[in-house]
């Protein structure tokens, strides 16, 4: 009876936690996330779908602020269903899955200018960073190649003299590499980018570059409204969309 009782409040607590987790996802005023040392920087996001009908939007958590951290064995034990309970939400997306890899940024700085509340999900911490539909989000994770779109207020400096690693689609667009990841191929490394190109699937049509910058490149989508358009290739690498809007200066 003792052990019951002892079961039965244990469950109470764990119930009466999930009724409490409130996530409040969107900018707070005056909150800038820099982060100067980006390039191959490890990092993971966690993000809930939350909301109803046309509200409904997954709401992207990065660990790249700076009192956030991601180790890989707090994220790897994170069961999503769970998670997704406990926050309310539709279901929660994992990034990278499977949890056990990393992914890693390329530009050389990046600024997140509108950036929201920070979170520990059961020990890795992270901050608000941009919102997406989850009709874009799932086309992207269901199928490679095929573009997105996403809101944030960012920007991302790849400096001169910088290699840069691009994607070229039959309709003239170039898509910049923002981050690469061992969801694939777990020996990937930044040194080995360069010569991705040759282990990649392409779609008839697309090309990959790997380029050294004669100047400063920035892609920022505060150009556009804030609206980023990404591209995922087969080894889930993640390229933001050049030649859409003002939002980046890239040219060949």
């Amino acid at each position: 009876m003792k052990k019951l009782i002892i079961g039965t409040i244990f469950l109470l607590g764990v119930c009466a936690f999930a009724q409490q987790v409130k996530l409040n996802p969107g900018a707070t005023l005056g909150k800038v996330v820099h982060k100067a040392d980006a390039r191959d920087y490890a990092y993971c996001e966690i993000a809930p779908v939350l909301g109803k009908g046309p509200e409904m939007m997954a709401q992207f958590y990065n660990s790249s602020g700076p009192e956030d951290h991601c180790p890989v064995d707090k994220m790897e034990a994170i069961d999503a269903k769970k998670l997704a309970a406990e926050l309310g939400a539709d279901f929660v997306y994992m990034n990278p899955t499977p949890q056990s890899a990393r992914r890693h940024w390329v530009m050389d700085q990046l600024w997140l200018y509108e950036a929201g509340e920070s979170v520990d999900f059961h020990g890795v911490k992270a901050t608000w960073a941009a919102s997406m539909s989850p009709e874009s989000m799932k086309g992207m994770v269901r199928g490679d190649y095929q573009p997105g779109q996403i809101h944030r207020q960012t920007k991302y400096l790849y400096s001169k003299g910088s290699k840069v690693f691009v994607l070229r689609s039959p309709d003239g667009k170039a898509w910049v590499m923002q981050s690469y990841a061992t969801e694939v191929d777990k020996e990937l490394t930044f040194e080995k980018l360069p010569e991705l190109g040759s282990r990649l699937k392409l779609p008839d049509g697309f090309k990959f570059e790997a380029v050294t910058l004669t100047k400063d490149l920035t892609v920022d989508p505060r150009k556009a409204h804030g609206l980023a358009h990404i591209i995922r290739d087969d080894h889930h690498d993640v390229y933001e969309g050049c030649g859409f809007d003002a939002a980046c200066n890239y040219t060949p």
